[in-house]
């Protein structure tokens, strides 16, 4: 399942949603941006919160994500520990 967008789509839609402004291309270009960092952090809590809650330890979902067990824990614990005192 390869659902990746190609970089040279998101330049044309850009260029073409300001044609000739080469600084308004690049505002566009930080929203969008910007956008997808927030996006991609959402996704990453989502999945280590199920994980969590299947009693994944972090040394696991460290080692999918390509990082410590410790990094893994400093980045997402807060995270899932606030987003579950918020449901209960």
């Amino acid at each position: 399942m390869d659902r990746r967008v190609p970089l040279r789509d998101v330049i044309v839609a850009v260029e073409l949603a300001h044609p000739g402004s080469t600084l308004d291309q690049l505002s566009e270009a930080a929203i969008i941006a910007a956008h997808w960092l927030q996006l991609a952090d959402r996704l990453l809590d989502h999945f280590v919160d199920q994980a969590r809650q299947a009693g994944v330890p972090w040394a696991e979902i460290g080692a999918r994500l390509g990082v410590s067990r410790q990094a893994a824990q400093k980045r997402f614990a807060a995270r899932v520990a606030g987003r579950a005192a918020a449901t209960s």
